[in-house]
């Protein structure tokens, strides 16, 4: 949890979503990565995209 890679916003609060049990974020509204985008890169997307980010370097060479 050292990261932050993980980060996504939990009812407009943003938590690192390894730390968070899946019965904690029922019924709550979720955002990731992914939803910030609306056709074009959102610039959280472009950040990553540029810097190469990953969010999990698990079976990354």
């Amino acid at each position: 949890s050292q990261c932050g890679s993980c980060t996504v916003h939990l009812d407009g609060m943003a938590v690192k979503s390894c730390t968070v049990l899946a019965v904690q974020a029922d019924g709550s509204q979720v955002t990731t990565i992914e939803g910030l985008g609306n056709g074009e890169l959102h610039p959280m997307q472009q950040a990553f995209w540029d810097n190469h980010g990953l969010q999990c370097g698990y079976c990354t060479p």
